[in-house]
């Protein structure tokens, strides 16, 4: 219902599977997993309804509340468009922020692939925005928009872009 269903996607997939996948490798008792899983919590907050559009008619039939049918198509498209790109630029953020319980940056991976990869994928979820906001009434005629394959693309190349910042 509403947000709520974002949120059962979000926590565990964006946040939670990042932190347990951290602590494979090292504590999650710090700052860091938690920024890195809160990044992609907020991401998948909004993003994750591209799907719910070509969805609507049979959500609306069997009481499904999702965004497109709470705010209209519209204002949904409007509502998640900030979340493809906000959610990127703390990853450069992160690299420059000091993390007030340690002795370094939040983000501990290498700085300079770190900032190349939130502003690539700021950029990328930018124009991901705009095709969403183009025509909104067009995501919710279309099986598979665009944006939510590029949801899924984004997503996984934050992970990968994660990884190699970490091991370069």
């Amino acid at each position: 219902m509403f947000i709520w269903a974002n949120l059962t996607i979000a926590v565990p997939r964006g946040c939670l599977l990042k932190v347990a996948g951290w602590s494979m490798v090292a504590s999650v008792l710090h700052l860091e997993p938690w920024f890195i899983g809160t990044i992609f919590l907020l991401f998948l907050l909004g993003a994750t309804t591209s799907k719910d559009f070509s969805d609507m008619e049979g959500d609306a039939a069997h009481g499904c509340v999702t965004l497109p049918i709470r705010l209209g198509v519209n204002r949904a498209a409007r509502f998640i468009a900030p979340f493809f790109v906000l959610p990127w630029l703390l990853i450069p953020l992160g690299v420059w922020l000091r993390d007030p319980f340690g002795d370094g940056p939040v983000l501990t991976g290498d700085p300079t692939l770190l900032t190349i990869l939130g502003l690539v994928l700021a950029a990328w979820g930018a124009w991901t925005a705009r095709l969403v906001l183009r025509d909104p009434s067009a995501l919710a005629k279309s099986e598979n928009h665009p944006s939510w394959t590029h949801m899924y693309l984004m997503m996984l190349f934050g992970q990968i872009g994660f990884a190699v910042a970490y091991l370069a």
